[in-house]
């Protein structure tokens, strides 16, 4: 991590450092504001990627401030707040080949939108992957088959996890409501799957909540 500030008004027109197909104003927040963070071992990676598809890398977001985060439904404490996430896309290349190329040159954080046709890179230090459709699903590769993580519904996010958490709560599983969607969280799911007649696959998709909020 190595996160430098830049102005747009002032740098703008200027190469990231490292990063010789991008310029600074790329990663602008679309607030307007001047102010740009970059994580640039972030986008030494994005080079990477550039210079792999022989494509142009198109930045959908970079650097966003707290408020314009908030106000488009961004994840507290998101790493675009930081500078330190990027969401792109390439033309005519698939979400899942680019995040399995990220994967590939050490990113940890990464995340697959395919219908809205973008992947989300992150410099967070320990490992998360997901793929996104019409619910949140965390994926352990982007090779060959890929395992899922057992996440809660559409637009998981903490507070979520911790509805799922309390509901299974009241219904008699021993679990904390942290937020976390963890090993016990994950058994209390499938137990609750499995006694309802559900398809126990860890996820607390459409048809789990409608019967944990029964």
């Amino acid at each position: 991590m190595n996160v430098i500030t830049y102005y747009k008004s002032k740098d703008g027109e200027n190469e990231v450092p490292g990063a010789t197909h991008f310029k600074i104003k790329e990663f602008a927040c679309h607030d307007g504001t001047d102010k740009i963070f970059i994580d640039i071992d972030l986008a030494k990676k994005l080079e990477k990627i550039r210079v792999h598809f022989k494509k142009a890398v198109h930045i959908n977001s970079g650097y966003r401030t707290v408020d314009y985060n908030r106000k488009i439904g961004g994840a507290s404490g998101s790493y675009h707040t930081k500078g330190r996430a990027f969401d792109i896309y390439i033309s005519g290349v698939d979400v899942k080949t680019i995040a399995k190329y990220a994967e590939a040159i050490g990113l940890k954080g990464i995340g697959c939108y395919p219908n809205a046709n973008f992947v989300h890179i992150d410099s967070r230090p320990s490992k998360f992957f997901y793929y996104y459709t019409n619910y949140y699903r965390s994926v352990r590769t982007f090779g060959g088959n890929p395992s899922y993580y057992p996440v809660i519904s559409r637009g998981s996010r903490g507070a979520y996890v911790k509805k799922a958490q309390n509901r299974l709560i009241k219904k008699g599983y021993k679990i904390s409501a942290d937020g976390i969607f963890g090993s016990s969280t994950q058994n209390a799911v499938k137990k609750f799957q499995n006694k309802s007649g559900l398809t126990a696959d860890g996820i607390v998709g459409k048809n789990t909540w409608k019967l944990l909020y029964k």
